[in-house]
């Protein structure tokens, strides 16, 4: 269905490409018969250059500043305490440790095959959170046997999966005792049942893990949780040997054993399989780089000088294999996969060394696409032989015992929300959040505006990563034209050095000093010279408009990368983008509030501007900027905000949230909501019309006072700025708001 959205959206780039391929002679001459400033030429119109170029040169920084910490380290000592830093910093940014709760573990079924047999068990990772497993145990040797525990790839049938299965019975037929566990999203845990899209895997990842972003976890909270307790459980088998555990996991399974290797001093050995061993802040950097699904992405990481390699690096001088395949280069990982790959060994191989453990680290390579493939399972059947003193169990593999995936299950349905219940991912988020929300700085009684407007502003521009400083604006007129009312002027300047923001200046012909509103919406700039325009209404009360196209978005959409076709599908690489600036310690949304408020500096050094009267509409998702904008900056006179999320909680309540990733704030919901922002406006008057539900839908203004009163409090005097509206037409309420503010 072709909306306004993309409507505009397409005309603009088309318009944009066409009058760019114009011969310039040509086009001149026609702007000098209608009294028009030349266009510059096309080769300074490279604006989708500046953001991917701006994170590159963040990137190659944050890479040579991890370098550079890295070549200090020299002795065992440092070693110890690096790796002691590296576990509590990525504990920090997961969002803390959960406490440990009573497993409650059961045994549901068992399947007897020759050598060995299955457990199908049931433990609870936290109080009502279901973790389905198999238990693959030798029936011949003598017990305790050494354990494996095993978090699994991105399959949709979890511990089913063919090849895993395989492993795990070759394993056990070798005298090991195997425990396979679903992660979230995954075979019998899937989350999100009753979507009106299917999402798989990955997908399901995603979907939990960016409402985690808002109360400043991460989804590998949980991926790594349920790791430990399966570990907890399988140290309560008398069949194991608590002295000889380890840990294996292919692709997505191998990222995962480097969390817990990391992370669980319980873990003797250690095969992480095809696993994301990218850092982030890699070789050859080319944005969006190697960013995957919510659980591999460290957010805020960087600036720490924390990168995935470190959490290999933690694990030493314990045995380690890591296993990848050359053809996964441009595939499941990056373009630059073996160089990466090199880079943080050859940073191992010195790590190793200083501790004397060099024959403890090793690299095996194949040849094979992207599995867990016979050459990949031979290997890690000699690494946990050699380092658990079993070389006699030998390398070669069985039989495979092949059975309907179903015989495997842990619960009548094959799902747990629907034979169990318990509480679901959503759910998990939900009561998280009431942790760790605090009451509304302007709810509490007797609270003094000034002090709660205050504290909000401060933690917000800290949220927000807003830089401290200002750079020029290099402020220019890219081209100006005269209609029979208007005077448009097509404007750029800097917000930050390099980052150049275009948009459109509207005013009427009279040279004066005028009221201005800055108009914020996500990739619809062109709203303000549109014909017919639904800012037409703002026009006609003699009041200006600037239009800002924020940085990534219209004409400064980031080019894609050099590299990787496959890689980059799948997740959107628009979605990448934000998730390489969380890493960065840098959310996207600051970077656009960053942008509007250089705005108001442009807007205010212009002298058709009348300063004092300068108003913010904020339109859709961009109302979220524009809201902050005016609780940041004194000088905004009033804020509307139309079409705009109501408040972040919802978006944490709800399974089916529509809110675009580029406007989630990191951590904000262990401070304040929406309600409080536009509570710090005060006392200038705030504007909400068609506030939205987490699906997109359209509030009953009941519902929208609720929500607002129950973050600022009923009788607090900040509630009295704000006007509530639903279903009034676009140009009577720009109309009411420039009369009434």
């Amino acid at each position: 269905m072709v909306t306004r959205r993309t409507f505009l959206l397409g005309n603009a780039t088309a318009l944009a490409h066409s009058a760019l391929d114009l011969h310039l002679p040509a086009l001149a001459a026609v702007h000098a018969a209608e009294g028009t400033q030349e266009a510059i030429p096309r080769s300074q119109r490279d604006f989708w250059n500046d953001w991917p170029n701006s994170i590159t040169r963040s990137m190659n920084q944050a890479a040579a500043s991890r370098k550079a910490l890295l070549a200090g380290i020299s002795t065992k000592q440092q070693i110890t305490d690096r790796s002691a830093l590296v576990r509590s910093q990525l504990w920090e940014i997961l969002g803390g440790r959960p406490t440990e709760t009573p497993l409650n573990p059961r045994t549901v079924g068992t399947i007897d095959r020759r050598g060995y047999r299955i457990e199908k068990v049931l433990f609870e990772s936290m109080p009502e959170v279901y973790v389905t497993a198999n238990l693959y145990l030798p029936t011949t040797g003598k017990a305790p046997y050494p354990g494996i525990v095993v978090p699994l790839g991105h399959t949709p049938n979890g511990k089913a999966y063919r090849n895993y299965q395989y492993s795990y019975q070759n394993l056990a037929r070798k005298g090991y005792v195997v425990l396979a566990y679903d992660p979230f999203g995954q075979g019998e845990r899937r989350q999100y049942l009753h979507l009106s899209r299917a999402v798989l895997t990955t997908g399901e990842h995603l979907q939990a893990g960016r409402p985690m972003i808002l109360f400043g976890s991460g989804f590998a909270r949980y991926r790594v949780w349920d790791g430990m307790r399966a570990l907890d459980y399988l140290l309560t088998r008398s069949e194991v040997d608590p002295q000889r555990i380890g840990c294996t996991g292919h692709s997505g399974g191998g990222t995962m054993t480097m969390y817990l290797a990391a992370l669980d001093s319980r873990i003797q050995v250690a095969v992480a399989v095809e696993a994301n061993f990218e850092n982030m802040a890699g070789p050859y950097y080319d944005p969006p780089g190697a960013i995957a699904d919510a659980e591999q992405n460290l957010i805020g990481s960087l600036p720490l000088n924390l990168d995935r390699g470190d959490m290999l690096a933690a694990f030493a001088p314990k045995p380690l294999l890591m296993s990848y395949t050359v053809h996964d280069h441009g595939q499941t990982y990056s373009p630059v996969y073996e160089e990466a790959i090199k880079e943080n060994y050859d940073e191992l191989v010195r790590i190793y060394s200083i501790l004397g453990a060099r024959d403890k680290v090793e690299l095996f390579t194949g040849h094979l696409p992207h599995e867990l493939d016979f050459f990949q399972r031979r290997a890690m059947y000699g690494w946990f032989n050699r380092w658990f003193g079993k070389t006699d169990a030998g390398l070669e593999e069985e039989d495979f015992d092949a059975s309907p995936d179903a015989d495997l299950n842990c619960t009548a349905t094959g799902q747990v929300l629907t034979s169990l219940g318990g509480k679901s991912v959503v759910q998990l988020n939900r009561d998280r959040v009431k942790e760790l929300l605090p009451p509304g700085p302007f709810s509490i009684q007797g609270a003094d505006p000034s002090s709660a407007r205050a504290q909000i502003r401060a933690q917000l521009a800290k949220l927000l990563a807003l830089p401290t400083k200002r750079s020029p604006l290099n402020q220019r007129i890219l081209s100006s034209s005269a209609e029979r009312k208007l005077r448009i002027d097509e404007i750029q300047f800097e917000s930050d050095p390099g980052i150049r923001i275009t948009g459109w200046f509207v005013r009427p012909k009279q040279e004066t000093a005028r009221p201005c509103v800055l108009f914020l919406s996500d990739g619809l700039a062109g709203e303000a010279v549109a014909e017919p325009s639904v800012l037409e209404e703002i026009l006609s009360q003699g009041t200006a408009i600037c239009a800002i196209n924020f940085r990534g978005s219209d004409l400064s959409t980031p080019r894609p990368p050099s590299g990787g076709p496959v890689f980059y599908r799948g997740m959107t690489v628009e979605e990448r983008f934000v998730w390489t600036n969380l890493v960065l310690g840098s959310p996207l949304i600051g970077q656009r509030v960053w942008d509007s408020l250089r705005a108001l500096d442009y807007l205010r050094a212009r002298p058709d501007v009348n300063a004092s009267q300068i108003r913010v509409l904020g339109k859709g998702p961009a109302g979220l900027a524009a809201l902050m904008v005016a609780a940041l900056d004194d000088s905004v006179r009033s804020v509307l905000i139309q079409r705009t999320l109501a408040t972040y909680v919802s978006v944490v309540d709800s399974e089916e949230y529509s809110l675009p990733f580029d406007w989630f704030v990191p951590g904000i919901l262990q401070h304040f909501d929406v309600p409080d922002i536009a509570a710090a406006v005060y006392p200038r008057p705030v504007w909400v019309i068609d506030a939205l539900d987490a699906a997109g839908e359209v509030l009953p203004e009941s519902a929208v006072h609720a929500s607002y009163a129950q973050r600022v409090g009923e009788t607090s005097i900040a509630l009295k700025q704000f006007a509530l509206r639903v279903s009034v037409e676009d140009g009577d309420a720009y109309a009411d708001w420039l009369k009434q503010s």
